[in-house]
């Protein structure tokens, strides 16, 4: 008899056979290893099968049960996506980007798991690199801020001489010192406060971001007291909100309050824009140095003209679904998601067909920059 899974291995090794495709049982062992899997991995499918899932694990992200919570992921909302470091049969990694789908019997339980990986080392050296670009940009954007702020105080001080000078012109009753030093007086004044101006308004730009009050956050209360302050909301429109974390700590250094904040946007806007009695997944976990947010759901979606703007001010989702709301919530995610160093991403299959959001914060560690209240 042919089962849902068969159709979907007939199918996958016939449209992407260059793909890593692994089937697991329900206990996360694997029990058939297809396509580019052994060359992928290294294992041949006689060493794979019957091997635990985790072993395709680095050891770092084992130990925080991250193998363990892309099961419960995709056995909760039936679909885990991930991008990260994956281990070589001989120690070596390479950065792969998956999708873990759950399998299920007629009743709803789950029977299978069915994995499908590329390696994408080739796109996280690209990315790596721009990083390691934009940090240079940055240490260089540091340097001219703190030469400006030098330059103001040295102006300052010229400031202080002038007007000195100033007040013995007005105290001197000798012409030819008192032409000589107006002039002066006009010309060095002229250009300092063009200097001072120009100064001001870089200072100005710099202090309209928000400062941030950085400390240790456990990512898992932080959803949980995010997912508590929508649950008004979520019941009143009788929709599903699951929230799937692992159990090892994830801790971020960041704004506990600012977090929050951009929690509760995302959250809102997914249950804004999912119908009643739909579902909302709310999930975390680690991707190499950073702790991965996403949160998905099954309503609106985004219209794929309005997906390259949904982070600017004043975009909103499609106009026929009337939805209450300026468009500002989600350009606020995304500056403070830079401040921290982070970012956030949107994608949708398209109108009607649900979204999601993906916001990635650094794990705890050095800072390449920061906006930080001092």
């Amino acid at each position: 008899m042919t089962t849902r899974l068969d159709v979907w291995l007939t199918f996958l090794l016939s449209t992407a056979s260059d793909n890593a495709i692994i089937v697991l049982d329900r206990d996360g062992r694997i029990t058939q290893w297809h396509g580019g899997a052994e060359r992928r991995f290294g294992y041949t499918q006689q060493e794979a099968v019957g091997l635990d899932f985790g072993i395709l694990f680095t050891p770092e992200d084992r130990a925080r049960g991250l193998d363990r919570q892309e099961l419960a992921v995709a056995a909760a909302s039936n679909r885990s996506e991930d991008d990260r470091w994956h281990l070589r049969k001989d120690g070596g990694r390479f950065w792969g980007s998956g999708v873990l789908e759950a399998v299920r019997e007629e009743d709803g339980a789950v029977c299978a798991f069915c994995k499908v990986l590329r390696d994408r080392t080739d796109v996280r050296t690209q990315v790596d690199a721009l990083q390691n670009r934009l940090a240079l940009a940055e240490e260089e954007g540091a340097r001219r801020t703190e030469s400006l702020a030098l330059v103001g105080h040295e102006l300052r001080n010229m400031l202080g001489t002038l007007q000195n000078a100033a007040l013995a012109l007005a105290r001197s009753m000798d012409d030819s010192i008192r032409s000589k030093s107006l002039q002066l007086l006009d010309r060095q004044l002229a250009s300092m406060a063009t200097l001072l101006d120009d100064l001001g308004e870089q200072w100005a730009a710099a202090a309209s971001r928000p400062r941030l009050r950085l400390a240790p956050v456990v990512v898992q209360e932080a959803l949980e007291l995010a997912a508590n302050g929508v649950r008004a909301d979520v019941q009143q429109k009788r929709q599903a909100l699951v929230v799937t974390v692992p159990a090892a700590p994830i801790v971020i250094q960041a704004d506990d309050a600012r977090v929050q904040q951009m929690l509760l946007n995302l959250l809102s806007n997914a249950s804004k824009y999912t119908q009643e009695e739909g579902e909302i997944h709310l999930t975390a976990t680690v991707e190499s140095s950073e702790a991965v947010i996403r949160i998905t759901d099954n309503g609106m979606g985004i219209a794929q003209e309005i997906l390259p703007h949904i982070f600017e001010l004043f975009t909103r989702g499609h106009p026929a679904d009337h939805v209450p709301g300026m468009g500002v919530g989600l350009a606020v995610v995304k500056e403070l998601a830079s401040l921290h160093d982070g970012g956030v991403e949107a994608r949708s299959a398209g109108h009607g067909k649900g979204s999601v959001f993906t916001l990635r914060l650094p794990l705890a560690g050095p800072r390449r920059t920061g906006h930080v209240a001092g």
